[in-house]
């Protein structure tokens, strides 16, 4: 089956945004599905990636490893969401790892297909609009741990670590941590944001009820 068949959904992906039906088409069905049963590091930090990756179905992790060997997670990225290109189009090696989380399912684009598209405007255009939307989320990220509240904070974090089901698998120590704060200061935040509605807290999860106003918070957040 063709991969324009089988994940339907990635003809809506923002990479492909104004393309002809038969561009979009054509750019799945060109690409390798890669199937990850179990966790595994797709794009290595220090590495030239070999293509382009789009999420098909399932999520993956970017993880940042200091000098000192700590790793830290960047983000989770769900369906139709890519990774590899800019390092593809750079020539420079990956700043950061991707791995699969269990029954993930990638599409594969190789570089040399990848320049193909690059010939057209469009393409270019779409892909510069991805990156923009990532230093966006990035500058967020740094004006907010300067500048912003514990719930600001929180907010962006909770969106950042949503494993596409709407659960963060981070207990209060380790938020605390991420933060930079103490427990008790998270633990108030959550409360407050529990007692709202918006999330529910168990051992070792946070699980967000109302997704929609996360986003919206972030959103408000980054237009002020």
């Amino acid at each position: 089956m063709k991969n324009s068949v089988a994940f339907p959904h990635l003809l809506k992906a923002k990479l492909l945004t104004d393309l002809s039906p038969d561009d979009k088409a054509d750019f799945l069905n060109r690409c390798t599905a890669r199937m990850y049963q179990t966790p595994e590091i797709f794009l290595h930090q220090g590495e030239h990636s070999p293509g382009l990756f789009i999420v098909a179905h399932g999520r993956m992790d970017v993880l940042l490893t200091s000098p000192g060997g700590e790793q830290t997670l960047l983000a989770h990225l769900g369906p139709c969401e890519t990774v590899g290109e800019i390092e593809c189009i750079s020539g420079g090696t990956c700043i950061a790892s991707c791995r699969s989380q269990p029954m993930t399912t990638m599409l594969f684009l190789p570089t040399d297909v990848l320049f193909e598209y690059l010939r057209m405007p469009i393409f270019i255009r779409n892909v510069a609009a991805v990156f923009r939307s990532r230093m966006q989320q990035d500058n967020a990220v740094k004006a907010l741990d300067l500048h912003g509240t514990l719930d600001q904070r929180l907010f962006l974090r909770l969106r950042t670590l949503c494993d596409g089901r709407d659960r963060v698998r981070a207990n209060q120590a380790h938020l605390a941590e991420i933060l930079g704060c103490s427990r008790q200061s998270v633990n108030k935040a959550l409360g407050r944001l529990r007692t709202e509605g918006i999330i529910d807290v168990s051992k070792g999860e946070v699980r967000i009820l109302q997704p929609n106003a996360v986003v919206e918070g972030l959103s408000n957040l980054q237009d002020k």
